[in-house]
């Protein structure tokens, strides 16, 4: 007679010992708990389970806004340390090197208001004479007025 296969069950157990003419061994313990006390394991490994949850959740809510504040913190560092480079690299310029450039500045300024009173030269050279009179008729005007409003400035 053939052995049956093992399906995993200990009824097989028995079966398989008569069928290979083994003397008949007693009947096992069962090995079972009671269903008591899997109820009791199944409940605490739900309280575990519910416990380790909240934990995971509470370590979520803690690290989210902490993650947040340093990607915050990183970019002000970056923003904090262009700032300084750039005022030390002004503070490192000497009183002469500022004067000169102001200097520069006001000789770009100069070199601008000359071009202009060219251009307006030309333009002034190249209009008619009533034009002409027009606008000699309205710089005297604000010269004029300049001139009268000086008494109020200083008394």
């Amino acid at each position: 007679m053939r052995v049956p296969g093992w399906d995993g069950l200990r009824r097989m157990r028995g079966l398989a010992r008569k069928t290979t003419g083994l003397p008949p061994r007693h009947p096992l313990a069962p090995r079972d708990e009671p269903q008591f006390v899997h109820e009791g394991m199944r409940k605490e490994m739900q309280l575990q389970n519910a416990t380790l949850d909240d934990t995971r959740n509470t370590v979520l809510e803690i690290l989210t806004p902490h993650l947040t504040l340093l990607d915050q913190v990183n970019t002000l560092d970056t923003e904090t340390r262009a700032w300084r480079v750039t005022v030390e690299e002004r503070l490192r310029r000497t009183w002469r090197q500022r004067i000169i450039d102001v200097f520069w500045q006001q000789v770009e300024v100069l070199r601008a208001g000359v071009v202009r009173v060219r251009e307006f030269l030309v333009w002034f050279g190249a209009v008619s004479f009533e034009t002409w009179m027009i606008v000699l008729a309205v710089i005297m005007a604000v010269v004029a007025m300049i001139f009268s409003c000086l008494s109020y400035f200083i008394r």
